[in-house]
């Protein structure tokens, strides 16, 4: 093969697997979304489908090492441009921002609290989850 028709099939295979990888986090977005409607979940579709995909890629890489190797060439590339856009993605919540002003100025109170509220009880579990597990260093006096 020449060297043009190699960067070419180089080229052709990153776009499948980019496509490939690309359906496989909407098909999970939509399986997201269709289990919140079923189950009556509080949760947004596409973190219920990101739950689902953290579960199938801990589940893949314990029972089949291969297949996990695969799907992480199909996710990873993917997964990188889309956080390497994510500027992009906060735009429609900035235009949700501007359009209910007004029902943010009427209810600030009790939206600061839940943020703030939030904030500190993430910041405690997670403080607490990381003293449980990390490693615990022996303590010798020496």
């Amino acid at each position: 093969m020449t060297n043009a028709a190699s960067a070419t099939h180089r080229i052709g295979r990153a776009i499948f697997s980019g496509i490939i990888g690309l359906v496989m986090l909407l098909a999970l977005t939509l399986v997201g979304g269709d289990a919140r409607e079923v189950f009556h979940l509080p949760l947004p579709g596409p973190v219920i489908g990101l739950a689902l995909l953290a579960g199938l890629v801990l589940l893949i890489e314990r029972f089949h090492a291969w297949t996990a190797r695969h799907l992480t060439l199909h996710l990873v590339p993917v997964s990188r441009l889309l956080v390497s856009h994510m500027g992009l993605l906060f735009v429609p919540a900035g235009v949700g921002i501007i359009t209910e002003g007004e029902a943010l100025r009427r209810e600030w109170l009790p939206i600061v609290a839940a943020v703030l509220g939030s904030t500190l009880i993430g910041l405690a579990a997670t403080g607490w989850l990381m003293h449980q597990f990390s490693p615990k260093s022996s303590e010798t006096g020496s």
